[in-house]
């Protein structure tokens, strides 16, 4: 039990590295087509920029609208990254196995619910044109 945690926790950690070494490949690209340099100012070639950007997003002054249901807009993006978490455990992958024969369904079936946390945070904003 405690192993097949480990493997969880450690699957979680390689997938956000993969994703923040993606968007550093991006940001790369990005300065390559736009003429202009890549970040390269935090870290030795810009490897910590992804990092501090991430920082950043957390530390940053959170603006919440007078008329908001706070818990519940808060909760919603929260919602979204768990899912999308817990989404990659039923893709079959040489280190996590999920004995399931609906791993493809319950694979669509997370990535529906995704819809409804960001359906979620717009209601919750009580704002007119939330739902549109």
């Amino acid at each position: 039990m405690v192993l097949l945690v480990i493997t969880y926790l450690l699957f979680i950690l390689i997938l956000l590295l993969m994703v923040a070494f993606l968007v550093l490949l991006e940001r790369k690209v990005l300065g390559l087509v736009q003429f202009r340099k890549g970040p390269n100012i935090v870290g030795i070639y810009g490897i910590v920029q992804t990092i501090v950007d991430g920082v950043k997003l957390i530390l940053k002054n959170l603006m919440v609208l007078m008329n908001v249901r706070k818990f519940f807009f808060l909760l919603a993006p929260i919602l979204s990254f768990i899912l999308s978490l817990i989404n990659w455990f039923f893709i079959p992958t040489p280190f996590i196995r999920v004995n399931s024969k609906f791993g493809i369904l319950i694979t669509l079936v997370i990535s529906s619910l995704l819809v409804y946390s960001t359906l979620w945070a717009g209601w919750k904003s009580n704002n007119i044109y939330s739902l549109i």
